[in-house]
Order: C-alpha cells, then sequence, then structure tokens
C-alpha cells in the first residue's frame, strides 16, 4: 500500500512544473494555457481518486478485519455473559425474597445489600407508558393537547417576492421585515470530463 502511495506522488511530483516555472509563475492568458491548465486539474483529480481508490481497499480490508474481532469478542465472551447472567439471576431472586420476608414480618423492606464486591439493590422504577399514539392523538387533540410547530415557508415568500437592492419587495410594496439581500460573487467551478 504504501509503494503505491508513494508511486502516486512521484507521479505528482512529475507533473508538477519544473523549478523554472513554479506554480505561482503558471498563469492562464489564452486558450492554450487554459487548456494545459484544464489537463493538470484532470491529472489531479485522477491522481486523488487513484489514492482514494487504494485507501479505500485497504479500508474494507480492516473494517473486515475488525467485524472479524468483534464476531470473536462476542463468541469468546459468550460464556462468561452467561455465567455471569446466571449469577445476577440468583442475586435478584435472593434480594426479593429477602424483600418478600421482611414485608410479610411487618418490617419496612430493605432494598440494598452492601457485600464484599459490590452493592445488590431494587430500584424503584418509573412506569412504562404502552402508547397507541392514534387513539393517543385523537384524544390529545380533543383535548387541546397538540402542539403546533410555526415554520417560515421561505420557497413561498422568494416566489412572491422581488429583490430591491438589499431589500425583499413582497407583491403589495412592502419590506419584508427579517430578510437582508446580499449579492455573492458568481461560483467558479471546474468541471474534469472523465
Amino acid at each position: 500500500m504504501m509503494a503505491e502511495i508513494e508511486e502516486i506522488k512521484k507521479d505528482l511530483m512529475d507533473a508538477m512544473p519544473q523549478e523554472n516555472e513554479g506554480p505561482e509563475i503558471f498563469e492562464v492568458h489564452d486558450l492554450e494555457t487554459a487548456t494545459e491548465a484544464q489537463r493538470r486539474v484532470a491529472y489531479f483529480k485522477r491522481k486523488q481518486s487513484e489514492i482514494d481508490e487504494v485507501a479505500d481497499k485497504q479500508i474494507e480490508r480492516l473494517k473486515m478485519e475488525i467485524e472479524r474481532l468483534e464476531q470473536w469478542q462476542e463468541e469468546a465472551k459468550k460464556e462468561y455473559v452467561e455465567r455471569e447472567n446466571f449469577y445476577k439471576h440468583r442475586l435478584e431472586r435472593y434480594m426479593r425474597d429477602e424483600v418478600r420476608k421482611m414485608q410479610e414480618n411487618g418490617k419496612k423492606p430493605k432494598k440494598t445489600i452492601k457485600l464484599p464486591y459490590g452493592t445488590i439493590k431494587l430500584v424503584k422504577q418509573q412506569p412504562e407508558y404502552q402508547r397507541n399514539e392514534n387513539d393517543l392523538l385523537e384524544y390529545a387533540e380533543s383535548k387541546g393537547f397538540v402542539r403546533v410547530k410555526k415554520d417560515v415557508d421561505w420557497s413561498a415568500i422568494k416566489k412572491k417576492a422581488e429583490v430591491f437592492g438589499d431589500k425583499l419587495i413582497d407583491g403589495d410594496g412592502e419590506i419584508i421585515p427579517g430578510v437582508t439581500v446580499v449579492d455573492r460573487e458568481d461560483k467558479f467551478t471546474v468541471e474534469v470530463n472523465e
């Protein structure tokens, strides 16, 4: 991979203007020099694509290697995860039995037990709300519990308005507040034929 990248870098350096013609000296002043500049742009784009292709192949190979390692990781841990879950289940069952016994004896249940290797506890959870969105929406609309998000229809405003200097004017001749029109230079693009 490194050899391929070095070869591409060498090709790029060979294509660069020589010392008597540095990049800052090269000027486009007619159709011929414009064509030469465009040829160089196309060449550099091609070389960038070659570098991307080499890198993408290596990245893909590494992704496959990472995926293989992650599969191995999960498979290697599986036995220990199953054993861990077995003991967690036993601890939970013990904890729930202790709480039940305390409640049966009329005592306030102790929901935390400190052990040498950590703490086990029962933590109160918020209730889970299982919702039917259609029924809930119907109810919410009837009771006024629906939010409506206001948003500007910018495309509709632009269709019905005209630019006058740095202002946007609507069809009635009114200046639209909150809009300043800023003229921008034409954007330069270079298209390369592949």
